[in-house]
């Protein structure tokens, strides 16, 4: 972990996996990952207003999820996603900046090439994305899946399979889409209107 070069990146807190499961113990902290495309919205094939209403669609989606577990958890909520300032991860960090939840990252060394949201911790893992999968989903004590591709994907199956909660946001495509019941027995699936 080369934390100099993430501290010229980010103000967050840099923590190693085992610092941060510390920290979320001592806070009697519930972490609710957020799993989605993380890429240019460019890349969804839309433009205009129909690439507005994609990312309105998708940010009152998280707003409305992020809101009930607020009420849920209150204090004690904290989001955390792959740290990158696009796609669904930024959504998800700048809702948490505008309604108080606290935010961190959880990254492979790859992300340090990209604008990094704003968060209170990052824990930064390895060196490609990926190879922070485990630790992700080992922090994380719930899931909301929107969007995303293979590695969405993967990680909503390994959580699902140590029988965390997962909360499946559908009508934007991606992996999330592909998702049925039949996949994530006891996942709990939201259509999302556009």
């Amino acid at each position: 972990m080369d934390s100099q070069r993430w501290k010229r990146k980010t103000d967050a807190a840099i923590m190693t996996s085992a610092r941060a499961a510390a920290w979320k113990r001592e806070g009697a902290r519930h972490i609710v990952g957020v799993m989605g495309f993380s890429g240019a919205w460019r890349r969804s094939g839309l433009s205009g207003d129909a690439l507005k209403t994609y990312i309105a669609g998708i940010r009152a989606a998280l707003h409305s999820t992020l809101a009930a577990l607020q009420r849920q958890w209150g204090t004690r909520l904290v989001m955390c996603s792959g740290a990158t300032d696009i796609g669904v991860p930024g959504c998800a960090y700048h809702l948490c900046e505008e309604m108080g939840i606290t935010a961190m990252g959880v990254t492979a060394g790859a992300a340090i090439r990209y604008t990094i949201a704003p968060m209170a911790v990052l824990v930064p893992v390895g060196r490609r994305f990926g190879d922070e999968s485990h630790i992700f989903v080992g922090l994380c004590d719930a899931f909301v899946v929107l969007g995303g591709g293979p590695q969405s994907d993967a990680e909503t199956r390994a959580a699902h399979q140590q029988g965390k909660p997962v909360t499946v946001i559908q009508g934007f495509g991606g992996a999330a889409d592909a998702f049925s019941a039949e996949d994530l027995p006891g996942a709990v699936f939201i259509t999302a209107r556009q």
